[in-house]
């Protein structure tokens, strides 16, 4: 690699990106490159990308793995052989969460602070990690309530998420959509964005829930009928699974979307039975779906019911999946493989 000048964050990056497209194109990760420099005399220490070395490998995780190796210690004693000035730069925010249980790469650089020499003072990033396979990522946040100093390089974001996304599927492909023939009021029209958005709440209300739709949802979202109000993404997940074990046939007869503003409202009619009791009961709905300008995210959906509650059997069955009981009762997947074996991807 080409000597950088000290200081050159944009250089820097630029060499973090080079690395980044090293990293095999798959549908299941980003491609990230990392660079592990000594800022006070300007050396390169390591680099690293996204499944480098063996297993499901991140670019920092590679870059600190490196690095030990080179010095013959255990990624653990990082810490004591980091020199003081240490920075590491990395197109994509460090993540704080990990789908397959290995140490987020915010934990890893944490770790390095137990040497002598206070371990990585400064992250230097590229781009915010999209919310495609954990949801919101908190890392620079936690990294910077450490004491650890988060620059934003700017300039890169486009050029990064393109090559970070790079073997991933289009997002309607991903989400698999079943529901994608949406029937609209006269003078309604929809973006891509909110057919999207419709499409997703069909197919939940339709029993057909998977993690990539959910994560259309703030994690912070509410879903509200006359019985229930599950607050959380602990609430409404294991909320819309549940409908797969409490009704043998779920089956919609009817709807029109009435509004594309935000709430984007849309009436609903649908047929359940009931498992065991082979109970049948017809609701019409008035669904609202609210969310978040900004982010596309789902914030809130309303199921406002006609006025007349359903009679006692049924009832019963609905309060079943309450905000209360379904987390204990509903297994939710716990990632994308789990939910596909399950027949939702």
């Amino acid at each position: 690699m080409e000597q950088i000048e000290a200081d050159d964050h944009h250089a820097y990056m630029r060499a973090a990106l080079s690395q980044a497209e090293r990293s095999p194109a798959k549908p299941s990760n980003f491609r990230v490159g990392a660079i592990l420099v000594d800022g006070e005399n300007n050396q390169i220490l390591s680099t690293g990308y996204t499944l480098e070395l063996p297993g499901n490998t991140h670019a920092e995780q590679c870059c600190l793995e490196k690095f030990a190796s080179i010095h013959s210690r255990s990624v653990e004693e990082v810490g004591d052989i980091l020199p003081s000035g240490a920075v590491i730069y990395t197109t994509m925010e460090p993540c704080n969460k990990r789908l397959s249980g290995n140490l987020p790469c915010v934990d890893r650089i944490l770790n390095t602070r137990s040497g002598g020499n206070g371990g990585i003072k400064t992250v230097y990033l590229g781009a915010q990690e999209p919310e495609t396979f954990v949801g919101q990522n908190t890392g620079r946040a936690r990294l910077e309530a450490a004491g650890i100093k988060c620059v934003h390089v700017t300039g890169f974001e486009e050029e990064i998420l393109e090559v970070a996304t790079t073997g991933h599927e289009k997002e309607d492909s991903y989400l698999k959509i079943e529901n994608t023939n949406i029937s609209t009021a006269p003078g309604v029209d929809l973006d891509d964005h909110q057919k999207t958005l419709v499409g997703s709440i069909l197919d939940l209300f339709a029993g057909r829930p998977s993690l990539p739709k959910l994560r259309l949802w703030a994690d912070d979202a509410v879903f509200e009928d006359p019985i229930t109000k599950a607050e959380g993404r602990k609430q409404y997940e294991p909320q819309w699974y549940g409908l797969q074990q409490a009704f043998s046939e779920i089956e919609r007869l009817g709807h029109q979307v009435k509004s594309s503003g935000n709430p984007i409202s849309m009436d609903l009619k649908t047929r359940y039975v009931i498992k065991g009791v082979k109970k049948e009961q017809t609701i019409s709905s008035v669904v609202n779906i609210f969310y978040d300008q900004a982010s596309g995210k789902i914030t809130k959906v309303e199921d406002k019911w006609d006025g007349n509650l359903p009679d006692s059997s049924f009832k019963n069955a609905m309060r079943n999946l309450n905000s209360v009981t379904v987390p204990h009762l509903v297994s939710v997947p716990k990632n994308d493989e789990e939910d596909a074996k399950k027949g939702n991807q």
